[in-house]
């Protein structure tokens, strides 16, 4: 009750002290994968931030060759570095009527009057596939690529999937190693149903970027997933902590390891024909963009230039950009900050360059424009990305200005610079002294005050002592309070059990929780499921004999004997056995 009282407390501070900050509104349309078949229901998500509330649901383009289910709404509020952020999710499930490749969005929100959109995503849907003569593997994994041809350093979309009619664990991934490409993962894992020759499968989708190092005709090799496979276990061959309850399943698991089928992929060179001399080997689609803080200030001061340079590709490449001299113009940079990120068909990135402009003179300043080549993939072209020209106009600082009407106020009036006498204005409020003759022996700095005769010193030189006794003996009694507690808790735990136990009449399968429970309690663990097998080793490791354990363990296994081996299901002595070996592994504890 504490504890909540204290989360609720806590959490109120956070609201109180929380900037509300009234953030851009943004929408973001995004598909839970990108290919689909006629039989697959693919989820829809149109993400709202920087409002709770739009004045109508959005109105989505692109959707008239699916059958449109809504999913309904959520709204959802963060706390980030002390700041307020807020949003709501719609979400739609989307099931197509035709095959092909289909442009879904854009998606239009209006909050507050104004109409918001988002990106566009595609969808492939194939048609649904029939089932085969032989049937598939319950697990198996393949691997596609975006595209069969790509240029040199062109992010290729590299998917894997895992499909799954069995129940799996500790699933691990291992790539293929090559010399040709480089791996980069892109969004996070996707988990979602479809339908694969006729038959419905559980999905889990991993999403790379594959980034060719030369040109060339190669395969990438297979991929690798092992994992732990589940199957359903015999009911005759169950023990009883198998049981539901104590966080056992019906099934035991062997280990599995299934590839995938190799890919071929073809890279071409960069053409010749209109290769810019300077091209660095940026490949993707990129822009530059330019800043100048003001474009006009007065001598002496200060304006930041900032340069961004943002795209999809092989962003690694982005070059740093480099301020022209200029005449009577200081410039001053700063360290660049390159940025990336995961995106649907690769890796999305910027680098950001400022610098400080000083201008030294009065006068207009010319910047010259900034420029990068780069190759576009899709359209098979050299392009080149490109700022403005901007000018900067420098006014004569304050410093000038006052020059110049001193020099004006002298042409008008020389009688008022000629030379004036000596005005004595003041004294200073303390005399200057010249010798020592006027100090006086002060007697709270001499050095008989601090010493062993004044009680002071003694006081000033004890309170380090007592601050250090005070923090040790705190720490201790903290100690011994905490040991205190549990050995609480234990002596709880034993009584708890054994004042169960005569209250009620329990079978042995509520003996065998009742010792469950008290094992928990009094080792402050949270053991869900435990073999008679498993007692002795845990209860040895804790301090208690290992014949007692070896008393528990067997009244145990009678116990579940009792209960899977067809005999009654009840206690018999075991109550009584177990009440005495719990009694002993106490005492053996303290």
């Amino acid at each position: 009750m504490k504890r909540a009282s204290f989360i609720l407390i806590l959490f109120a501070v956070l609201l109180l002290t929380a900037h509300v900050v009234a953030a851009k509104v943004s929408v973001t349309l995004e598909l839970d994968r990108r290919e689909a078949t006629l039989a697959d229901a693919v989820q829809l998500q149109v993400h709202m931030s920087g409002a709770r509330s739009s004045d109508a649901p959005p109105a989505i383009k692109g959707l008239e060759s699916f059958h449109v289910t809504r999913g309904g709404s959520a709204s959802r509020v963060e706390i980030i570095n002390g700041q307020y952020h807020s949003g709501v999710d719609f979400t739609y499930y989307l099931q197509a009527g035709e095959k092909g490749v289909f442009k879904v969005g854009p998606a239009s929100i209006e909050v507050d009057g104004k109409i918001y959109k988002s990106n566009v995503a595609t969808l492939k849907v194939m048609a649904a596939g029939t089932a085969l003569g032989s049937e598939r593997e319950p697990v198996f994994l393949t691997a596609t690529l975006g595209s069969q041809k790509a240029y040199v350093e062109e992010q290729v979309p590299f998917t894997l999937k895992l499909y799954l009619r069995v129940n799996v664990s500790d699933i691990s991934l291992e790539l293929p190693e090559t010399g040709e490409v480089t791996f980069r993962q892109l969004e996070k894992p996707k988990e979602y149903q479809a339908v694969f020759d006729g038959t419905s499968y559980r999905v889990l989708e991993v999403s790379y970027g594959v980034m060719p190092l030369k040109a060339g005709r190669f395969r990438i090799p297979s991929a690798r997933m092992g994992m732990t496979v589940y199957t359903n276990q015999d009911r005759r061959s169950r023990g009883l902590f198998d049981d539901p309850f104590f966080g056992g399943a019906l099934r035991t698991g062997r280990p599995l390891t299934v590839s995938s089928d190799s890919v071929a992929l073809e890279v071409r060179p960069f053409p010749a024909e209109n290769k810019p001399s300077d091209f660095s080997g940026l490949v993707g689609r990129f822009a530059i963009e330019e800043k100048l803080s003001g474009s006009e200030i007065h001598v002496g001061d200060s304006v930041t230039l900032t340069v961004r340079l943002k795209g999809e590709g092989n962003v690694n490449r982005l070059p740093d950009m480099r301020m022209p001299t200029l005449a009577h113009l200081k410039t001053y940079a700063d360290e660049p900050v390159f940025e990336t990120r995961p995106g649907a068909n690769g890796l999305i990135g910027s680098k950001t360059m400022k610098w400080a402009l000083v201008p030294e003179q009065v006068g207009e300043y010319t910047i010259p424009p900034f420029a990068i080549n780069y190759f576009d993939p899709k359209n098979e072209t050299y392009r080149t990305a490109n700022t403005k020209a901007m000018v900067l106009n420098v006014l004569p600082g304050e410093s000038q200005k006052r020059i110049t009407a001193s020099q004006k106020e002298k042409t008008k009036n020389p009688a008022n610079h000629s030379k004036q006498a000596v005005k004595e204005i003041g004294h200073d409020i303390l005399p200057i002294y010249t010798s020592t003759s006027g100090l006086r022996n002060n007697a709270w700095l001499s050095s008989k005050a601090m010493g062993p005769g004044n009680p002071y010193s003694w006081v000033v030189l004890a309170i380090p002592l007592l601050v250090y006794g005070a923090v040790f003996f705190g720490l201790r009694f903290n100690k011994k309070s905490d040991q205190a507690i549990y050995a609480q808790r234990a002596r709880k735990a034993a009584q708890n059990f054994m004042k169960e136990c005569r209250r009620e009449k329990k079978d042995a399968n509520g003996m065998m929780i009742a010792i469950r429970d008290y094992i928990n309690d009094r080792f402050q663990l949270s053991i869900g499921s435990l073999t008679p097998a498993d007692v002795p080793m845990l209860l040895v490791e804790r301090g208690v004999d290992p014949h007692t354990a070896d008393r528990l363990r067997n009244v145990l296994e009678e116990l579940e004997g009792r209960i899977y081996t067809g005999g009654e299901a009840t206690c018999g002595a075991a109550t009584q056995a177990i009440g005495e070996i719990i009694k002993q592994m106490e005492k053996e504890l303290r």
